[in-house]
C-alpha cells in the first residue's frame, strides 16, 4: 500500500487494489477465476492508496488501512495505522510511478498477499523501484492493508 509513499519511500527521491463475489458454487468451482477478481480488486486499491498517499489525501488512505496496521519501509523503520496517516503529506517530489510484476502469492476467504514492484520517478529523473509486499485481511466485506514491507530494488 500502499505503497512507496506509504512508508515514505518517495523521500529516497529528494537530491544527491471490496470483494462481494458471490459465494455460489460456479465461483467456488473456478478458483483462478477467483483469484483473478481477487487481484483485479487488491491492484485497483493499491492505485487508489498510492494515488491518496502521494496526494496527501488521508480522508481517501484511512479506509483502505486495518487498524492493526503495521508497515515496514525500506530502511527497516516501522509505522503503525496512526503514524502512517501522521506522516502523509503531499509529495511534490514525485513526477510520476507505476506498479509492475503484480503477484497474488496467496489468498483465502479472509486474507491475501500480493506482492508487486512498484516505480516511482522524480521530477529530477531520478527512478526508484522497490519490491513491496502486503497482506490484506477481509474486514465486514472489505480488503484493508493489514501489513506492508518495502524493499528498495538495487
Amino acid at each position: 500500500m500502499a505503497t512507496l509513499s506509504l512508508c515514505n519511500l518517495s523521500d529516497r527521491l529528494k537530491p544527491e487494489a471490496n470483494s462481494n463475489a458471490p459465494a455460489n458454487s460456479a465461483a467456488r468451482q473456478n478458483p483462478e477465476a477467483d483469484r483473478e477478481a481477487v487481484t483485479v480488486e487488491l491492484m485497483k486499491i493499491e492505485y487508489e492508496m498510492t494515488t491518496a498517499s502521494l496526494n496527501g489525501d488521508i480522508a481517501a488512505l484511512a479506509p483502505h488501512i486495518a487498524d492493526n496496521y503495521v508497515g515496514t519501509a525500506y530502511d527497516g523503520s516501522m509505522q503503525n495505522k496512526n503514524q502512517l496517516l501522521a506522516s502523509t503529506k503531499p509529495d511534490k517530489r514525485t513526477k510520476s510511478w507505476k506498479i509492475t510484476d503484480a503477484k497474488l502469492v496467496s489468498l483465502s476467504d479472509d486474507s491475501a498477499v500480493l506482492t508487486y514492484t512498484q516505480s516511482q520517478t522524480s521530477r529530477s529523473g531520478q527512478t526508484v523501484k522497490a519490491r513491496i509486499t502486503d497482506t490484506f485481511v477481509k474486514q465486514n466485506g472489505r480488503w484493508l492493508v493489514s501489513a506492508e514491507q518495502q524493499t528498495i530494488l538495487r
